[in-house]
This record gives structure tokens, C-alpha cells and sequence, in this order.
């Protein structure tokens, strides 16, 4: 790498975090000589992404120290290094496996660091022409034999330290709470140096936080659940990793046959009957890897369709397996304290109208002597089966907005517990409008299938990260109920009579009659979805939420919850 990327006398320090609110962070940085960092779409649109680079160079007088980050990029990679050059960028930043499609990266005249997770990574990256890498900070000492520039990426002041001992040349500090730390006070010093003092607050605080949830026995630092997404969109590696920044990560009980680790008898390439589609066991393992990867942070809980085949195993699954709680809905989850028994367990039923809410409480009360310890409302905006006839989702009175007030006026006949909204919801200004309204958090599902950790094929996020507005909408289903996703090339050949033949190995939901609902709907829905996961685009079922067409960036769920709490780097996560 340039020795001109280096500040004399100063030790380089790259961003880790993007910026709270209306703060100049790429600014602030430049101009305490630090590298500021911009992250690149998936696919970025070449007219947009030069314009940007192009403010983003006349804001900062020149690129010197700005930087790409194209960790999440997909392809136009020609794009970006045209653009890049045209604005002087200085250096690019891109993980060690690149696709085929983004090879032209290490062909670009400008140093580029690799993000690295181990040795051989490290190892890689050296011999494809690697100008310096960036690592945890754990894995410095075993680089040092590489000869290579490495910047450590940190979380506090000790594993700074670690390091820089190490030999780390530069540090990439994940919170501002770390530039507290004794060997950034030169750094730290320039950067308030070229901030008002509000901004300097700003920085250290973030904007107003968001409210902390209570949920029976969670005390969660961000009021944000991750929608359980079905089959392998979300199972240990999302759920682990939205937990463990401090939020409710769901895994989906439907499917787990597909799991690496299950080992369930096959038929015609598929798992052989429901215990085999949705073993109890598999289910066990995943929420445990979950709970691992949550490290004791956020909570795990697991997504449990009424309508699957087996539905009392799942549920007595998920609790074996440690689930903090279960979410429960497409039908109403009446039995489902019966099955949970007195385990410490937090219920969740999903509703989409204050009648349906009406019935759990009252049955729970009267059979079991227990409510709901949260509820989860769920509008017709939201990706999969839809709780509203296709007619109904359209119409104004079931907005998310309208039927919010008469739900909470229903919970409040019961008590006090906290009602999640879903479908729809998209960003920060979407979470403090329905917290303002009354509601206790929200669920979000679309924008976490663009993160590196959800559990789906690349080829199951690219179609979602290219699809536009006019690509998803609604589709009949072999449950009766319409549900939102992706219109790709299956859909024409089911409506043509061409879809791959219906055979019903799984038996996965008890609204499709073994097998009925499939040959009314044309296609079975187990088997396409299966394949999504898998990346099969010819044949697969790729469910979102309305939201889709605005998802454009592939990051690292900590970059998303950051964004959406806009607490820098998730300060509060550790309080």
C-alpha cells in the first residue's frame, strides 16, 4: 500500500461505523486524517453511484483518504472502478473470496485491503495482490509472517491494545467509544477538532435512543424483532447474530429438514414425510447454535407456523433447545401454553385484527390462566402468507396504521404487555412513528435477508437485492391465503401448467390436504421454497415483504441494527 495512505507520525485509523443522524462522518474523518469508508450497493446503478462519488469528492476536497467499501457488492465492478478512479478514491476495501463477477477488483491501479477471518483468507489475499488487511483484532500475531500492512478491527480499548502489541499498523475502531482509548487520543483530539459541539455529542451519544423492551423475563436493549423467515432464511446464523446485538433473533421452525445438520430420510430428492421435513431434533440443534452464536446477548426465540404438520413437536423443540420465546401464528395458537407447559418460555402469538387478539386472551385466561406476554400485529405488507384475503390487503382500513388503535384498545382489556408491529416497517423513522402511535417494538423480516448472516443462497438475496416494485406482489398459494414475493419465471409456467409436477413427499401444512392445495395452486410450496433457499432460480419461491424493491445494500447485521437504532457503533448493546 502507498506509503502516502499513511499520515506521517500518526497512527491510521480506518471508520467502523457510518454516521448518526445528519453527521458528516466521512467528513470528520477526512479532515482528522483518518480513511473515511463508503459502502457500495449490491448492484449499484452506475448513473447514481458516480454522482454520489462525485458529491462525496467535491464535499471532501479530493479523495485522498476516501474509501470503498465493497464488502456487499454483487457486480458492476467495472462500474465501480471507473467511478472510482473519476472521483479519486484512494483505496478499496473487499472481502478474500471475490465472485467470478468481481474479479476485475484486483485489476484496479488502487490498493486494496482485504478483510480477512483466518490465515488462509490472509494467505489468499497475499497472493492475489493485497495491498494491506484488515482483521480482528485476535488474529494479528498469526499475520505477522505475511509481510502485509494490517489494520485490526476492534470493539474496546484491551483488544486495541492486543493489537497494536501484536503489530497491527492501524486500528479500525467498531464504537466511538474506543477512540476514548489512550492510543487514539491524537486522532480523537483532531476529530473534535473538526466537529461543532453538537455533532461532537451527537457522536458520542448518537440521536434520542430508541426505548428498551420488556418481555416477561427479556430486557432487550433495542425494541426490534427479526422476522422468522421460512424454509433456511432464518435459522442459527441470522438469529445468533441479531440476538447478539441486542435484539430478538427468530429461527424458522418450518423446513429444518434442509438444515446441514439434519439427517432426515429422503424421497425424490426431498425430506420423506413431516418428521422428516420438521425434525424435532434438528430444530433442538439450531436453537442451541443460535443461542451460542448470541453469545448471552439479545434473545432467541423460534417462529412456529400453527398450520405446519407437527406442530406440538416444534414447539417442545424450540424449549428443549432453549428458546427464550416462540412466535406463533397463520391460525391462532390456542394450545400453545398446553405445549410449552411451565417452562420459562415467552409466548408470542401473531395477529392480524383485535378480534383475533380478543380470542387468545380469552382462551389462554380461562383454559390456562395465563396472556400473551407480547403480541406480535402483523399487517398485509409483510413478505409470505398474508393474514387477509387478497381483496382486504389492499383496502385502507387494514393498514398497519389503522390497525394498530383498535389492537392496542383490545390488549389494554388485558393487560399491559407490549404489541410488536409488522410488515411494512423499513427504517428508523418507520420504528419512532409506531412507537409514537403506542406500539412496544417492531418486527422487521425483508431487510435482514439483505445481511451477509442470513442463512439463504447468494442467489435467494440477489433476487430480492435486484427485484423491483413491479416484480413483487401477490400470489395464490396452496394454503387458500395470498401470499407477497418475488414474481419470477415460476410463476408463469404454474399459471402455464409447465411448474415442476406436485408430489407431496413432505407433507408440511395442514390447510394443503397432503397434497390437494398444491395441485388447486399449481405447485407445492415446500418444494419451492426449499429450492429458494437452495438458490435454485428457475424453480425456487422467494417471499418478501413489500419492502423488497428498496433493499439495495448487502451488510453485516451489526451495520443494520446500528442504522436502524443510529446508536454508533451499538454503544448501548454492552450497557
Amino acid at each position: 500500500m502507498p506509503d502516502s495512505l499513511f499520515p506521517a507520525a500518526s497512527l491510521p485509523v480506518l471508520q467502523g461505523w457510518q454516521a448518526p443522524g445528519a453527521l458528516d462522518l466521512h467528513g470528520a474523518f477526512q479532515r482528522a486524517e483518518g480513511w473515511a469508508l463508503a459502502r457500495i450497493e449490491a448492484f449499484p446503478d452506475p448513473a447514481r453511484l458516480k454522482a454520489r462519488l462525485h458529491e462525496m469528492s467535491v464535499s471532501l476536497r479530493g479523495g485522498t483518504r476516501l474509501g470503498l467499501d465493497l464488502r456487499g457488492l454483487r457486480d458492476g465492478a467495472d462500474h465501480v472502478m471507473a467511478a472510482a478512479r473519476e472521483a479519486g478514491v484512494a483505496f478499496l476495501l473487499h472481502t478474500a473470496e471475490l465472485p467470478p463477477s468481481l474479479s476485475l477488483l484486483k485489476q484496479a491501479n488502487l490498493p486494496r485491503i482485504v478483510a480477512v477471518q483466518d490465515a488462509l483468507e490472509a494467505q489468499a489475499a497475499q497472493a492475489g495482490g493485497a495491498s494491506a488487511l484488515l482483521a480482528d483484532a485476535l488474529l494479528v500475531r498469526s499475520l505477522g509472517a505475511l509481510h502485509l500492512p494490517v489494520l485490526a478491527t476492534a470493539e474496546d480499548e484491551a483488544a486495541a491494545r492486543r493489537a497494536m502489541e501484536a503489530g497491527a499498523l492501524g486500528l479500525q475502531p467498531r464504537s466511538p467509544a474506543l477512540l476514548e482509548a489512550e492510543a487514539l487520543a491524537s486522532f480523537r483530539s483532531r476529530l473534535d477538532g473538526g466537529l461543532g459541539t453538537a455533532d461532537q455529542e451527537l457522536l458520542r451519544r448518537g440521536p434520542v435512543p430508541l426505548p428498551r423492551l420488556r418481555i416477561r423475563n427479556l430486557d432487550l436493549t433495542y425494541p426490534i424483532f427479526q422476522g422468522g423467515m421460512g424454509i433456511g432464511v432464518s435459522w442459527d446464523r441470522l438469529a445468533g447474530a441479531v440476538a447478539r446485538e441486542g435484539c430478538v433473533g427468530l429461527v424458522s421452525a418450518i423446513g429444518t429438514g434442509y438444515h446441514g445438520s439434519a439427517t432426515s430420510p429422503q424421497r425424490l430428492g426431498r425430506p420423506d414425510g413431516t418428521e422428516a421435513l420438521n425434525p424435532p431434533r434438528t430444530l433442538e440443534g439450531i436453537v442451541r447454535l443460535a443461542r451460542e452464536r448470541a453469545g448471552g446477548r439479545g434473545a432467541v426465540g423460534v417462529n412456529i407456523l400453527c398450520a405446519i404438520e407437527g406442530y406440538e413437536a416444534a414447539v417442545r423443540a424450540s424449549v428443549a433447545g432453549g428458546a427464550q420465546l416462540i412466535v406463533s401464528g397463520a391460525g391462532l395458537p390456542l394450545a400453545l401454553p398446553d405445549y410449552v407447559g411451565d417452562a420459562d418460555v415467552a409466548l408470542v402469538p401473531i395477529v392480524s385484527s383485535a378480534r383475533a387478539l380478543g380470542v387468545i386472551c380469552k382462551h389462554w385466561q380461562r383454559r390456562h390462566g395465563r396472556l400473551p406476554d407480547a403480541v406480535v400485529l402483523e399487517g398485509p405488507e409483510s413478505g409470505g402468507h398474508q393474514g387477509f384475503s387478497a381483496e382486504a390487503c389492499a383496502e385502507a382500513e387494514h393498514t398497519l396504521e389503522n390497525l394498530l388503535p383498535a389492537v392496542l384498545a383490545e390488549r389494554d382489556k388485558w393487560g399491559a404487555f407490549p404489541v410488536i408491529v409488522a410488515g411494512g416497517v423499513w427504517d428508523r423513522a418507520d420504528i419512532e412513528r409506531f412507537l409514537a402511535m403506542g406500539a412496544g417494538g417492531v418486527q422487521m423480516g425483508t431487510r435482514f435477508i439483505g445481511t451477509f448472516e442470513c442463512d439463504a443462497a447468494p442467489t435467494f438475496k440477489d433476487t430480492i437485492l435486484k427485484a423491483r416494485a413491479e416484480d413483487i406482489g401477490l400470489m395464490k398459494s396452496p394454503v387458500g391465503m395470498p401470499a407477497r414475493g418475488v414474481r419470477t419465471a415460476l410463476q408463469a409456467r404454474i399459471e402455464a401448467g409447465t411448474a415442476p409436477q406436485v408430489r407431496c413427499v413432505s407433507h408440511c401444512l395442514q390447510p394443503c390436504q397432503n397434497g390437494k392445495g398444491a395441485l388447486a395452486a399449481g405447485y407445492c410450496i415446500a418444494d419451492r421454497l426449499a429450492d429458494a433457499y437452495r438458490g435454485d432460480l428457475e424453480n425456487g419461491l422467494f417471499f418478501t415483504g413489500s419492502n423488497g424493491a428498496r433493499l439495495r445494500e448487502l451488510l453485516s447485521v451489526h451495520d443494520l441494527i446500528e442504522e436502524l437504532t443510529q446508536d454508533p457503533g451499538l454503544q448501548r448493546r454492552g450497557a
